[in-house]
């Protein structure tokens, strides 16, 4: 095997000292074996790459991760500390999102995606390898006379890792719920949804009411019937197609916006393993904070200034 990259070592370093996951973790996320991470581990010592602190391009605020760990429940999170010049923070998140994903992409079967404007940006960051025994799968259906950012992404990111893909040729959401059903006994949706029960990981970003909005045809046609029993003002964000809100002891999902949706089901998203959310956008603290609250994510990678503003807002919900 070639030997491991400077860089390499400082990820698998930093994995092992400050995310605290131990070396079976970090042997299955790499696909190394036990004796190559214990040995990486003495190598960046012996480099110099391990001191006090670890030394890497990107840096991590590694306070702020622990917290957001204790607080919220993750298996990993990448809190990146904001460069000089803040313009260029939100493409520092995608990048370093991408080279996460890559990594657990080695050793994954079915990946699922949704789509939008970060994940298309991660995706265009991937560095193209060959995983032809990989297959991504589309978690949703597609946003109606949506622009091309919220085209569906599977084939673009199947091209770049010659693997396969699985697309889900339907509306997003379907205001007959008794429509749903029938489709789920469909040959091909029997297909689809058997890979949503067998995911290894999936990733996505975050949505607010007000880019629900930005479609006005998913807005004129399908806003008022979905939201007939929901004020929009209690929606707190999206993900994947579903609100939820802020209140409670933990994020709410509003349990009649299940039956319209047309795609991977909740019990299928809460059984994957590994569930990436990136977030670039540091106005989407709200969104951000009732995802987190509701144990939907596992993986998170966000910037310093937008954690920031997650605590802020937890601090004033609580009454701190």
């Amino acid at each position: 095997m070639a030997q491991l990259t400077d860089e390499q070592l400082a990820s698998i370093a930093h994995d092992f000292y400050l995310s605290k996951l131990n070396i079976a973790e970090i042997s299955q996320k790499y696909n190394l074996s036990r004796y190559l991470i214990t040995k990486a581990l003495d190598d960046a010592e012996m480099r110099g790459i391990v001191k006090i602190k670890i030394t890497q391009g990107i840096k991590r605020n590694q306070v702020l991760e622990r917290k957001f760990q204790k607080l919220f429940g993750l298996k990993e999170v990448f809190i990146l500390k904001d460069s000089e010049h803040g313009s260029d923070d939100g493409e520092t998140v995608v990048n370093f999102a991408a080279k996460q994903i890559q990594t657990y992409l080695q050793n994954t079967r079915i990946a699922g995606l949704t789509w939008g404007s970060t994940v298309r940006s991660v995706i265009n960051n991937f560095n193209e390898e060959n995983f032809n025994k990989l297959y991504f799968v589309q978690l949703l259906g597609h946003a109606i006379n949506s622009n091309r950012r919220k085209n569906p992404l599977m084939q673009e990111v199947a091209e770049k890792f010659h693997a396969k893909s699985l697309g889900l040729p339907t509306p997003l959401y379907i205001l007959n719920p008794k429509i749903i059903p029938a489709l789920k006994k469909e040959p091909y949706f029997k297909v689809i949804e058997n890979c949503y029960h067998n995911l290894d990981l999936l990733f996505t970003g975050l949505g607010t009411i007000e880019s629900f909005k930005t479609n006005p045809f998913l807005d004129k046609n399908y806003g008022p019937r979905l939201f007939q029993n929901i004020p929009e003002e209690q929606v707190a964000g999206f993900i994947m197609g579903r609100p939820y809100n802020i209140n409670g002891i933990n994020g709410e999902f509003f349990s009649d916006f299940e039956k319209h949706i047309c795609g991977i089901s909740m019990n299928a998203i809460t059984r994957t393993p590994i569930r990436f959310c990136i977030v670039r956008n540091r106005f989407k603290s709200k969104a951000l904070l009732g995802a987190l609250r509701s144990g939907i994510i596992t993986h998170l990678v966000i910037n310093d200034d937008l954690a920031q503003r997650v605590l802020r807002e937890a601090d004033q919900l609580l009454g701190g």
